[in-house]
């Protein structure tokens, strides 16, 4: 490793620290247990990363860092599901028509991830690092595509796009994103044909990575905005419903007493 990877690696790490920080004095933590758990575990994982790296085997750090990466993807699909949970079912009861169009999301996101995962030829030497690359590559496709739907998927139906579990959804979204990108131009250019270009889309990914980060940090210290008051009018004609309501309901009641 160069000084330039490790000065990145230590950057990431602070950043890391400081939003685990962040969600801990903010009490953040208990609304969003499984994205501080995923904080948590990038924190952990870099300090095993590098005492491995100082002392271990080249095995060791292999092994390592790969079944780090796939309970980091099941952590992230779990946030996915945290956010879902809060943003579409705040009440415990799904949103009518989000819960159907939600699996339906989740249905095509398979079905692509699958066939992108099919068509991927990652450059590799033996078959075990082929079938390791094709599940990172599956589940971080699946990871990207089920963070952009969900904003989709909120921009549609009309809800909030800045509180504290929109934010979140942007920022894991957009890093995913980018990830798949560059991810897809590192395998076409390939690290023996284009070394240079290949190190330089890793640190492009680095760098997205610091920007998230830090667009999180600021979002997560920030307090969420209040709601919108509603306009007066709107304001009227809620109540003028609701006192409607009250007496059909009413209407109903003396109709059932007298029959």
């Amino acid at each position: 490793m160069t000084s330039f990877d490790v000065l990145f690696w230590v950057v990431g790490f602070l950043n890391n620290v400081f939003l685990f920080g962040v969600l801990v004095t903010k009490q953040r933590a208990h609304r969003f247990p499984v994205f501080t758990s995923l904080i948590s575990l990038y924190i952990s994982r870099t300090i095993a990363l590098f005492f491995i790296h100082r002392s271990g085997s080249h095995a060791a750090y292999y092994n390592t860092y790969w079944v780090l990466a796939f309970v980091d993807i099941a952590l992230q699909l779990a946030v996915l599901y945290e956010a879902a949970s809060k943003v579409f079912s705040p009440g415990g009861q799904w949103a009518p028509g989000i819960r159907r169009t939600f699996l339906r999301m989740i249905a095509a996101s398979l079905a692509v991830a699958a066939a992108l995962t099919w068509l991927y030829e990652p450059h590799t030497k033996t078959l075990l690092d082929s079938i390791t690359q094709r599940g990172n590559f599956f589940a971080s496709i699946l990871v990207s595509e089920l963070f952009v739907g969900m904003i989709f998927l909120s921009v549609t139906t009309g809800l909030p796009l800045r509180t504290h579990v929109a934010r979140i959804v942007q920022g894991l979204g957009i890093s995913a994103i980018v990830g798949i990108v560059l991810e897809a131009l590192q395998t076409y250019f390939g690290r023996v044909r284009s070394p240079g270009l290949y190190d330089s889309l890793s640190h492009i990914q680095i760098v997205t990575n610091f920007a998230v980060q830090l667009f999180l940090i600021v979002a997560l210290a920030r307090e969420a905005p209040e709601p919108r008051a509603l306009p007066a009018q709107l304001y009227r004609q809620l109540l003028h419903l609701n006192d409607q309501t009250d007496r059909a309901l009413a209407y109903l009641k003396v109709g059932r007493r007298t029959s």
